[in-house]
């Protein structure tokens, strides 16, 4: 089994905004992550997360996105674990700055880039590469790009939806 979410990282300290630009409101209840349909977490680092089971949320569309990104900086991704699909995009302004997509059932070593990805993409995408070809390249047991997309956003908010973060209740 594995994970299927929409994640939507809003920095901003303001989660009730945040979540009014949505049109959704804080019901202040507590769940385990990623078990309800929806839930949401304040970040340390001042990015808050809304999680959504299912990799296709109508909050990841970019007529969701342009308009709240006015307002805040957003990443989403899209994450599809049974078929190794992921996606990572951070808008600001109202338009999408970068995205990164790898479709497993594509190619273990497809990845698909657009725009200015964050600081450090090249090296960390060479590095999943690496591991790729070390582990057999596209005849590979193991999907390392997958993780590519995933580790571009964790640059910009800190987090990745299957690392343990010290001090958070999971």
């Amino acid at each position: 089994m594995g994970y299927s979410l929409s994640i939507l990282a809003v920095q901003t300290s303001d989660a009730v905004e945040a979540l009014q630009q949505l049109g959704y409101v804080r019901t202040g209840q507590s769940c385990e992550y990623a078990r309800e349909a929806l839930s949401s977490y304040a970040l340390r680092t001042n990015w808050f997360l809304i999680v959504a089971r299912g990799c296709d949320s109508h909050f990841l569309q970019p007529k969701m996105l342009g308009p709240l990104s006015e307002h805040f900086p957003v990443v989403a991704c899209s994450i599809e674990e049974h078929v190794m699909f992921s996606s990572a995009e951070y808008w600001a302004g109202g338009d999408q700055v970068w995205r990164a997509e790898h479709v497993g059932e594509n190619s273990p070593i497809h990845l698909k880039t657009s725009g200015i990805p964050p600081r450090g993409f090249e090296v960390m995408a060479a590095e999943h590469k690496e591991a790729q070809e070390a582990d057999g390249g596209e005849k590979a047991g193991v999907d390392h790009y997958f993780d590519i997309p995933l580790n571009a956003a964790k640059e910009v908010i800190d987090f990745k939806h299957d690392e343990d973060i010290p001090g958070v209740d999971y």
